[in-house]
């Protein structure tokens, strides 16, 4: 079944922040809301459980928490916790962690793959009653349903790890010459070694469109999008390391990335400036999408974007 998401944009959002976003989402028909997990910013569990208390249909969960700063043992137990307030609307949403995983919290990011299949085996195990912890035999004291698990990434090793363990895989802001590729890649890992249910994961596709917003919105994730793209299409940008450095810089200050250090190739690639849905329709049917994520930077124009989604599932004919 096709779905429409919504990936919260929002800077260091409040509650009330969450609560007006959440049932704006719910209102204007979206399936889902995705919740950052950063640490400068609210708690994203505490946010995921108030996006959830105070809706009725929506699924609701972190886009995306990393497996490094939160013990494993902690995830199933908010997991668990979140699913008192919404039950099996609660989804689990993770991937390596942005760049301030490694920049600010110095925590190597090279076994992401690893760390994340761990996480979707232990809370799918847990869920089949199986141990907490396997040494001493202890059990999760509360219940937990099985979640969906939604695995995002670029790099090789999330995107096979997204093929071998998820639920879905989640495509954010992938830069268009790389979607094929990416694809590829977790498909392959899927053929090689599936652990989740059904033949791969759903494709779910976010990509930064221009909808013309006064502010220019989706301009301010591409150097977020720049950054964590593969070295290889970075440096064919014609971004070099000091640029690179500087981006990082800027981003890990909470500071906005301008177009200066962005060259003109990179926004072409990153950003779609043709928010037509017969030609988005024509990528995603190409990827074989069959759900469609939509950054949400504020309430306002939140219900447009989300028709604009459904129009280009509509058009490209992916169930």
């Amino acid at each position: 079944m096709s779905t429409v998401g919504v990936i919260s944009h929002l800077p260091a959002p409040t509650l009330a922040d969450v609560r007006a976003l959440a049932e704006e989402a719910e209102a204007a028909g979206a399936d889902w809301l995705g919740l950052p997990d950063a640490f400068w910013w609210r708690d994203t569990w505490l946010l995921v459980a108030e996006a959830a208390r105070v809706t009725d249909r929506l699924r609701v969960g972190p886009v995306v928490t990393n497996p490094y700063l939160r013990h494993p043992f902690h995830t199933v137990a908010a997991v668990a916790t979140a699913q008192d307030v919404a039950g099996d609307r609660i989804f689990v949403g993770v991937g390596a962690g942005g760049s301030e995983v490694s920049g600010s919290a110095g925590i190597s990011r090279g076994d992401a793959p690893g760390r994340i299949s761990e996480l979707a085996r232990l809370i799918r195990a847990v869920a089949a009653g199986e141990a907490l912890d396997p040494a001493s035999g202890r059990c999760l004291d509360v219940p937990l349903q099985r979640p969906t698990i939604l695995v995002a990434g670029r790099g090789n090793g999330v995107l096979g790890a997204a093929g071998r363990v998820a639920d879905q895989a989640l495509l954010w802001a992938v830069p268009r010459s790389d979607l094929d590729r990416s694809v590829r890649v977790i498909a392959d890992a899927a053929a090689l070694g599936r652990e989740a249910p059904g033949a791969r994961p759903e494709l779910v596709w976010a990509p930064l469109v221009d909808h013309g917003d006064a502010d220019g919105a989706a301009r301010s994730s591409l150097g977020y999008a720049a950054l964590n793209s593969r070295p290889e299409l970075v440096a064919a940008w014609g971004i070099d390391q000091t640029a690179v450095a500087d981006i990082q810089r800027r981003l890990l200050a909470g500071k906005p990335v301008g177009d200066d250090l962005l060259p003109a190739a990179a926004v072409d690639d990153l950003l779609i400036g043709d928010p037509d849905p017969e030609a988005v329709a024509e990528v995603a049917r190409r990827i074989g999408a069959g759900s469609l994520a939509i950054p949400a930077f504020g309430v306002a124009g939140l219900g447009d974007k989300v028709r604009w989604a459904r129009a280009v599932l509509a058009a490209s004919e992916v169930s």
